[in-house]
């Protein structure tokens, strides 16, 4: 059920732009912030995990004591639409590259980390940074753990960035993006592999000494490796989409083929 939820909530999100106004992810933030300031830096960490995970496991019991397999549907596809985002990252692409509306352009680029003079490569890794962080690590925690799995990525993502935790905190917060982020950085490596050039993907990995830390820095090296280094922020942000949903469409039909084999719910 969890994975048909998944394919159902991608598919809405992707023709409903909409979606983005109803991402509203300030009550997860709210107790970590309370507690901030404890000598214990850690605390807003484990407050953080203990509200995403009781919310989530307590929505997905209740759904399923209401309405059965259909509440547990139900429940996935408003969870996954909740979670992805916070904005829609096809048309946060497509506004950055287009120079005839600049107020929306500069929006796009400022959600996306670049400025109009970035380069193609810069542009291509800012892509797939934003798709891990708004599609990537959705999908992986919704499909490993369902509801309190995304709300608990999501939630990390967000307080990742939040200024009323000290820094002493957010390297906590860090931390456990990090450690979040390891295997869906492995994974969408190898689905990038698979879909472009395996070697010059292998080669690029290997090059590194952290590669089995597996750190987000590791998509730069990837998007300098296959997209042109001449090209400008438009055609940089073009490629970097592109690597992104090839990545996604082969993780989406390994979990649909898994799913029609019986493998997983």
């Amino acid at each position: 059920m969890k994975i048909l939820s998944l394919l159902i909530g991608l598919l809405i999100s992707h023709h409903w732009p909409g979606a983005a106004k109803l991402r509203q992810h300030g009550w997860m933030l709210a107790l970590p912030a309370r507690v901030s300031g404890n000598q214990r830096d850690w605390l807003p960490v484990a407050v953080l995990v203990a509200v995403t995970v009781g919310a989530g496991a307590l929505i997905t019991a209740l759904a399923w004591w209401w309405a059965g397999m259909f509440g547990l549907l139900l429940v996935g596809i408003v969870g996954v639409l909740y979670t992805l985002g916070p904005a829609h990252l096809d048309r946060d692409i497509e506004r950055a590259s287009n120079p005839l509306e600049p107020h929306l352009q500069q929006v796009a680029l400022e959600r996306l980390l670049l400025r109009t003079d970035s380069t193609g490569p810069q542009a291509a890794a800012a892509s797939l940074h934003a798709a891990l962080a708004r599609w990537f690590g959705i999908v992986f925690w919704f499909a490993l753990l369902g509801l309190p799995g995304c709300l608990l990525y999501r939630a990390v993502r967000e307080a990742h960035h939040d200024d009323r935790l000290t820094a002493a905190e957010r390297s906590w917060i860090g931390r456990l993006l990090g450690w979040l982020n390891w295997p869906v950085v492995l994974l969408m490596i190898g689905a990038i592999a698979l879909m472009t050039d395996y070697d010059r993907v292998r080669t690029t990995f290997h090059a590194r000494e952290d590669r089995w830390r597996l750190p987000a820095a590791i998509l730069d090296d990837l998007a300098n490796a296959l997209c042109d280094a001449e090209g400008d922020l438009a055609e940089g942000l073009a490629d970097g989409r592109k690597l992104a949903w090839r990545a996604l469409l082969l993780w989406l039909a390994v979990l649909s083929l898994l799913l029609l084999a019986g493998l997983i719910n």
